[in-house]
């Protein structure tokens, strides 16, 4: 592994890339790897020729004038619509940061309208079962994150010409997008929290005898169970495609 983000980091720099940017890149698709347990080759191809897909390929590596770059990120009730409406204008996601930001890259000089379908998968098995019986349709895989895989392809796939985008609107100023069914449970966290807190911060406080003991173990299992639940919740939501 360590000879190919040698190889890799080589590469980029041919392209012109800055020594930081290299070295932020190579940590980044370190963690990524650290987290999926595949191989660099595996998960990315020669070193070489990714290198330059990363850097849109051949010569110093910079991009053309119309070249436009966005990171954002929504939750999972929302993901698809504005993956697909942003898409519609040209954005093209090309994966999923640590942070489970979509990277995006658009180049208005040659923008193509794009659309996104979004699976659940458990593991590299089931990633690599997805992505072999969605690739006779056009689909590839953009990016996944915990148990979120996502894919895209060129509207032209269907739209024929009519996927070509003759005039791109203005990069979003917004980069969080956050539907009501997601705020609702954040809110229902936070007090969860607030109450749990308190709870713990009364019997410290005002002393911990026996008979306060059941709030100190009530309020120690009571945050992480619910965490767990709330998080089946949510991936119960993904499987049935529940959105805003």
């Amino acid at each position: 592994m360590t000879r190919y983000f040698d190889e890799l980091a080589a590469a980029l720099r041919s392209h012109g890339r800055p020594g930081e940017e290299v070295a932020a890149t190579v940590a980044d698709l370190s963690g990524y790897l650290a987290e999926t347990g595949r191989g660099p080759e595996e998960e990315f191809g020669p070193a070489g020729l990714f290198a330059e897909r990363l850097t849109g390929g051949g010569g110093t590596g910079e991009p053309g004038a119309g070249a436009e770059t966005w990171k954002w990120t929504c939750d999972i009730y929302t993901d698809r619509r504005h993956l697909n409406f942003y898409g519609d204008q040209g954005w093209e996601v090309e994966g999923l940061d640590r942070l489970g930001r979509f990277v995006c890259r658009r180049d208005r000089d040659a923008a193509l309208r794009w659309e996104y379908r979004r699976e659940a998968a458990n593991n590299a098995a089931e990633r690599d079962t997805l992505t072999t019986g969605l690739a006779p349709d056009g689909w590839e895989p953009c990016g996944h994150w915990f148990f979120f895989m996502y894919f895209k392809r060129p509207r032209a796939a269907e739209a024929g010409p009519d996927a070509a985008l003759n005039a791109a609107p203005g990069p979003p100023d917004q980069h969080l997008f956050f539907g009501d069914r997601s705020r609702g449970k954040l809110k229902q966290a936070g007090l969860a929290a607030a109450v749990s807190g308190a709870a713990t911060f009364t019997v410290i406080h005002f002393g911990a005898d026996a008979a306060a003991l059941p709030i100190l173990i009530g309020a120690a299992i009571a945050v992480p169970i619910g965490g767990f639940l709330g998080w089946h919740r949510v991936k119960r939501d993904v499987i049935r495609g529940i959105e805003d």
